[in-house]
């Protein structure tokens, strides 16, 4: 049954018509059309209050508002233009990151290799741009390098069945291997001609914010209009159903480890571009601060669940409190306890919001 391939049509027919139901979870549309289809469709779901409160990425976004109002409140310097340029720039490496691995998230696997992935990617482009100089080259071999090592990861979990945790784990090690062996006591010293894309302004704004913008379009049509999208989603929530339908999981899999591959090429020239210099140490523990931005914004960590806006509003978070701490003079040593404080109570408040959300 596993092997056999329904036509195309009937597929994409099950797919939007009983793979929900099928699956049991997956995201609230999932949730939603299951109901609709079987006639079960309860109060809460007809209610457009509730079904708000129901997504995931909601109380993060309610704890940002807040965040935002009350430092606006207590400081003069937050809300400023300069201010909230300067988060968007600091958080423009990590939000790329984080749309992609999001999808990694939910399509039920995990990658923790991507801060070596950054580092031995803006390497290449380092290394490229004090060769030739520009951007376009280097780009494009920082880009090829980051999707060559997505594919790797992804074939690995998928054909040769290694969990995903264990493949990234040793990527990581891999990358940061190779490059303080053959980078150790390099320091590259990038060019200004090759640094645009971390330093130009278009209309006022740096560059690095449209490149986010731009990454977060592209990814959430990727997300929301594709069948690609939808198949992320249906695998995450239950891979043997989506086996059993005939759903291209090892393609789907493996699409979501060279996305974030490609992101992670492009953050990494982001991440050079903009500090000017790089060191084989680059991007040390950045996989950490990715998870917690995917987990913090509302994706489940278990798979099926979430939303193409969970990354961004949880780099926003990130960032927030970063700048906060920053503003308000507090050591940076308090930053991983002020991220693992706030991971704790995105989970608590989750937790709690289904609770309360059931008994209405």
């Amino acid at each position: 049954m596993q092997n056999m391939r329904l036509p195309k049509k009937l597929r994409l027919l099950l797919q939007v018509s009983f793979l929900p139901v099928m699956l049991n979870e997956g995201s609230d549309d999932m949730e939603a059309n299951s109901k609709s289809i079987t006639g079960s469709s309860t109060f809460g779901y007809r209610k457009p209050v509730i079904r708000f409160l129901l997504r995931e990425d909601v109380p993060p976004l309610i704890f940002v508002l807040i965040l935002m109002v009350t430092l606006s409140l207590s400081t003069n310097t937050f809300l400023t233009l300069e201010n909230i340029q300067a988060i968007f720039i600091q958080i423009s490496v990590l939000g790329i990151v984080a749309l992609a691995v999001n999808h990694v998230i939910l399509s039920g696997e995990i990658d923790i290799s991507v801060g070596s992935v950054i580092a031995i990617c803006a390497f290449f482009y380092g290394y490229i741009a004090t060769k030739f100089g520009g951007v376009l080259l280097p780009l494009l071999a920082s880009l090829l390098i980051g999707a060559l090592i997505g594919a790797i990861n992804g074939l690995f979990v998928t054909k040769g069945r290694v969990p995903s945790f264990i493949v990234t784990l040793g990527t990581m090690n891999i990358l940061r291997g190779i490059v303080l062996l053959t980078a150790g006591d390099l320091v590259i010293n990038l060019p200004d001609d090759s640094r645009i894309l971390g330093t130009k302004t278009f209309l006022g704004l740096n560059v690095s914010i449209f490149i986010l913008i731009a990454a977060f379009l592209f990814i959430a049509f990727l997300n929301r209009h594709t069948t690609w999208g939808r198949d992320v989603m249906a695998v995450g929530g239950n891979k043997k159903a989506a086996e059993m339908i005939g759903l291209p999981v090892h393609r789907v899999v493996i699409g979501t480890f060279v996305l974030t591959g490609v992101c992670c090429g492009l953050a990494a020239v982001l991440f050079l571009s903009q500090i000017g210099q790089l060191q084989a140490t680059a991007a040390s523990g950045f996989e950490l601060q990715v998870i917690a931005s995917v987990v913090i914004g509302g994706t489940s960590i278990m798979g099926g669940k979430g939303s193409v806006y969970a990354p961004l509003i949880g780099a926003i978070l990130i960032g927030t409190i970063t700048n906060a701490m920053t503003i308000l003079k507090v050591p940076g040593t308090y930053i991983d306890l002020a991220l693992g404080a706030v991971i704790l109570m995105a989970i608590t408040t989750d937790f709690v919001r289904r609770r309360m959300v059931t008994n209405l």
